[in-house]
């Protein structure tokens, strides 16, 4: 896919206003939509597949040339230091039969120069490589653009993932100010005492642990923004801020389309993908049945050659000519007919592949919504379960605090509140790689 001049301009512009703002503070603001044109520009994955594109369009064009006229020119000097003694028959000036006589023959100094132009004027296995050559192109153009969408994919589930982290971090966090609240409520509760000191002891538990569960996700989100770092191209040391919300994300109309939208199976990628490498098959069958056709080139060469005793007194005699050339391949010891038929075995299994790919998209399709379906409901169960577990942490709380509940009924609450959360988020994560994986299907499309 080729980047437009606005795109790429965008993308420099963005790349040095982060590079000015991670010199002065060392924090980069990062939208979902920044971090896709980064990814593009940046990613190494797809720099290594442009590259093959390129590779790919020189093969194209170096099979081409092979249809241009060729010339060649060579010159040659020659100084004959002795020259040639041929016996002559002597009755061929009047001598004696039988009597030999020594004579030169030639000049002393002997050079000559030419030009030879060639032109291929039909090959059919050039012309089929060619073909093929195109198909080569062709197949690194959708192997780049699916790369462009992997990376696009992985940027999305990377970028999500550490999302959800943030928002788990900030949950934590909210619960231990909420917990050290009561712990300062459980502490003077327990000096006029009202309760016992394991009562501090059960809060003071409850806060560490979730301190540690803390540390752990802070860990995994460093390591969500090192991946998203190494996505992007970016400097080990840039520090992120995403600033793009989970709910403008998390868009459920959305969701529902994704489910009701049909895949066109004949223009995504994978499957055009293998259905190059059949008509590549294809060619190659033809390929091995042309080396019994007949090539045709034609040529044509003047040249001049000189002759005399002194360099600067040579005398020139010019020649010239032109022709065709026709070769033709006739026994070649069966090998050909061996390749034929080996290329015919590729044919069919080239179709047998593309037929399995299309069943595999079918179905892929069915299963992808059925997960994405399965994700919703399950995403819409964990969100009415955060507002049930919610409701009776609050109400034991205010039990708690009035002396009626116990504080081992109070860490459980807290515990099935910040579980459920968990599994909200848990049901978030879901939903979104269900989805990415669908929009990936649906739009992984030339």
């Amino acid at each position: 896919m080729l980047i437009t001049t606005k795109k790429f301009f965008f993308s420099i512009i963005l790349l040095s206003s982060f590079i000015l703002v991670n010199g002065q503070n060392n924090n980069v603001q990062l939208t979902l939509q920044q971090a896709h044109d980064l990814a593009l520009q940046q990613n190494k994955s797809i720099q290594a597949a442009s590259m093959d594109k390129i590779i790919a369009q020189k093969t194209k064009w170096e099979t081409i040339t092979n249809y241009f006229p060729k010339a060649s020119a060579s010159a040659k000097l020659l100084d004959n230091l002795k020259l040639q003694t041929v016996l002559l028959p002597a009755v061929m000036i009047g001598g004696a039969p039988g009597e030999y006589i020594p004579v030169q023959f030639g000049m002393e100094f002997q050079t000559s120069w030419s030009i030879e132009v060639q032109q291929l004027i039909f090959s059919l296995p050039l012309i089929i490589g060619i073909q093929l050559s195109n198909l080569g192109a062709e197949m690194a153009e959708l192997g780049y653009l699916n790369t462009e969408r992997e990376v696009v994919s992985s940027v999305n589930s990377v970028y999500t993932s550490a999302l959800v982290l943030k928002h788990n971090l900030n949950i934590l966090d909210s619960n231990i100010v909420n917990l050290q609240n009561v712990r300062q409520q459980t502490q003077a509760m327990y000096e006029v005492g009202v309760l016992q000191s394991t009562d501090v002891d059960q809060i003071d538990l409850t806060i560490m642990n979730i301190e540690n569960t803390k540390k752990a996700l802070e860990r995994s989100l460093e390591l969500s923004y090192n991946v998203l770092r190494f996505q992007l191209g970016l400097d080990t040391n840039v520090v992120f801020e995403l600033t793009t919300d989970i709910n403008d994300i998390l868009n459920e109309g959305e969701i529902n389309n994704l489910i009701l939208t049909p895949v066109d199976i004949y223009k995504n990628i994978d499957y055009q993908f293998v259905e190059k490498q059949r008509d590549m098959a294809l060619l190659s069958l033809r390929k091995e049945k042309s080396d019994f056709a007949p090539t045709i080139a034609g040529f044509y060469t003047y040249s001049e050659a000189g002759q005399g005793n002194k360099l600067n007194d040579l005398r020139w005699f010019p020649a010239s000519i032109a022709g065709l050339t026709i070769s033709l391949p006739l026994i070649n010891g069966g090998q050909n007919g061996v390749q034929v038929s080996k290329a015919k075995v590729e044919l069919q299994k080239s179709n047998l592949t593309l037929d399995m790919v299309n069943e595999q998209l079918k179905i892929q399709e069915k299963q992808l919504k059925y997960n994405l379906s399965n994700a919703y409901e399950n995403y819409l169960t964990q969100k009415k379960n955060i507002e049930v577990s919610n409701r009776v942490y609050k109400n034991i709380e205010m039990r708690y605090l009035q002396g009626v509940a116990s504080s081992l009924e109070l860490t459980q609450a807290n515990t099935n509140y910040l579980t459920a959360q968990s599994n909200y988020l848990s049901s978030v994560m879901q939903l979104l790689n269900a989805k990415y994986e669908l929009e990936k299907l649906l739009y992984n499309q030339k």
